[in-house]
This record gives C-alpha cells, sequence and structure tokens, in this order.
C-alpha cells in the first residue's frame, strides 16, 4: 500500500506493487487537512526481483531504481514506526510492513510486531495477512484482539453500518 502513497507524492517507486487508479484519491487525502497524519516510510528494502533468493538492499524512499521493487519498510522507518506505536494509546493493525513470509524482508514487520507485543495498552490486529504475520512472529496470544476481518474493521472505523453489528443491536 505504501508504493501507491509514495506514487502518489511523486516518489518514483521502481517496479513496486502499486495501485494506479488510487493515486488521485490518495493524492487528494495526503493534502487533506489530515494528510500530514499519515506517516510514510522513509527507507525501504528492495530487491531486484520479487523472490525468496532476492538480494535485499535498504535505500532511501527517493532512491528506488527502475528495477527495483519494495519489499519491506526500512530499519530508520521500521524505528519510527515502532515508536509511533509504543506512544499511542490503543493500535489498530491492518496489513503487514514488507513480505513477512521471506525472513529477508521480515524485520519491518517483526518490528512493528514487537512493539505491539510490549504496547500495554489495547492492541488489535485485523486483517488476514495480519493475522498470518502475527502467528508467525508468534505474538497471536500477547495482542489483545486478533482477527481476520480486516476489511470490516476498517469499515466499521470508518462509521459504516455492519450487518453483522446491526443485527446484534437488534438483540440487545
Amino acid at each position: 500500500m505504501c508504493f501507491t502513497l509514495l506514487s502518489a507524492e511523486g516518489f518514483e517507486i521502481g517496479s513496486s506493487l502499486v495501485e494506479p487508479e488510487l493515486i488521485d484519491d490518495v493524492r487528494s487525502i495526503l493534502r487533506s487537512d489530515d494528510g500530514d497524519r499519515i506517516l510514510l516510510p522513509t527507507d525501504l528494502i528492495v530487491a531486484s526481483e520479487f523472490s525468496e533468493t532476492a538480494v535485499p538492499s535498504v535505500v532511501p524512499r527517493n532512491a528506488i531504481g527502475d528495477e527495483q521493487m519494495g519489499l519491506d519498510i526500512g530499519p530508520e522507518s521500521a524505528e519510527t514506526f515502532a515508536r509511533v506505536v509504543r506512544g499511542s494509546a490503543s493500535v489498530f493493525w491492518n496489513g503487514p510492513m514488507g513480505v513477512f513470509e521471506w525472513e529477508s524482508f521480515r524485520a519491518g514487520t517483526g518490528a512493528v510486531g514487537e512493539a505491539l507485543r510490549n504496547h500495554g495498552g489495547y492492541t488489535v490486529v485485523g486483517g488476514g495477512d495480519s493475522v498470518a504475520a502475527v502467528r508467525m512472529l508468534g505474538l497471536e496470544t500477547e495482542l489483545s484482539h486478533v482477527s481476520t476481518g480486516g476489511g470490516a474493521g476498517l469499515e466499521m472505523l470508518e462509521g459504516a453500518d455492519l450487518p453483522g453489528l446491526q443485527a446484534l443491536e437488534r438483540w440487545k
């Protein structure tokens, strides 16, 4: 997801995964009054191919080569994101930081996961990939709530009426 945001900000993202149809919408959000609240990575782990054996390297966000793709956040970004987690009263985490399934691209997700483990406040992880990452890192029992319902959780935070919650409201 960060590469759509970085692209909307004008950064070259090489062959990183991007949703081009969302760039205009994302640009509008980033330029809104709340846009400065969105934290983007300042460095990334990149490789020349999408492969478990690809050789990773750390680059600043403004130095992704045309032949490179971002596969994780870099160490500076991981520390920044972990610091934000530690300073928050509660956290809703939806989406790993990188291709956590491969050890070379797991450090960002691991850093955020460790920050959640040591958080001390209310922590929610939502979404199938996020749950898989939490399980792989051995954090599932360390967090307040873990759910594969990431999309529904985001909709709830947006204030949407969810059919399941509406049904429960009728039974109060």
